[in-house]
């Protein structure tokens, strides 16, 4: 909880109704009131969480990849989108349960066939897991969409630090990533599967 709205608010704020969102650790009661306020002002009504403890979510991974299964069944997207595999061990367990139940399987209902990205979350910009993921993909924020993504991280009270952090500038670095395309506000994507229909 808190993810979401680090790597991919503005485009939920972008496409509120189209969206369900899915946290796979569970947070205190402050996590999870902070968490609901975030989705909230994403204007998001579709959220749910697995229920995985928080910091551990590697120690399962059959159990995560099955559950990700049953979601992926239940929902059908036609797009999903995972954390890059950075320092966060979590970050890592549900990139990898991610694109295990995203795969091409007999035993499987349904496929994720269109778009498979990952978000950048810029508070862990160091990456010690080998791929070839790149900043590939940036989708286009209006100044309302990047300020709802900072006032969704805003919600989080109990996790914003003091100082200069990436947690403070979230209007800016959209800003920053957005005029290197010569456009107000963007997000970043990393595409990892795209089949065109």
């Amino acid at each position: 909880m808190d993810d979401e709205s680090l790597g991919c608010g503005g485009l939920l704020a972008k496409h509120p109704d189209e969206c369900t969102v899915v946290t796979v650790a569970s947070g205190d009661e402050t996590r999870v009131r902070e968490h609901a306020r975030a989705m909230e002002i994403l204007g998001i009504e579709h959220h749910e969480n697995l229920g995985f403890t928080d910091g551990r979510v590697a120690e399962d991974i059959p159990r995560l990849v099955g559950a990700f299964d049953d979601l992926l069944s239940r929902t059908k997207p036609d797009e999903v989108y995972l954390p890059f595999p950075s320092l966060h061990q979590d970050h890592i367990a549900v990139y990898e349960a991610g694109m295990r139940a995203s795969r091409v399987s007999m035993s499987t209902e349904h496929w994720v066939p269109n778009v498979l990205m990952v978000y950048d979350i810029a508070v862990y910009d160091l990456n010690l897991y080998p791929s070839d993921l790149r900043w590939n993909v940036f989708e286009q924020l209006t100044e309302e969409q990047a300020e709802l993504k900072a006032a969704a991280c805003r919600a989080y009270e109990s996790e914003i630090p003091t100082g200069s952090h990436p947690m403070n500038s979230i209007k800016e670095l959209a800003a920053s990533v957005g005029h290197i395309r010569l456009v107000d506000y963007a997000e970043q994507y990393a595409l990892v599967r795209q089949v065109r229909r």
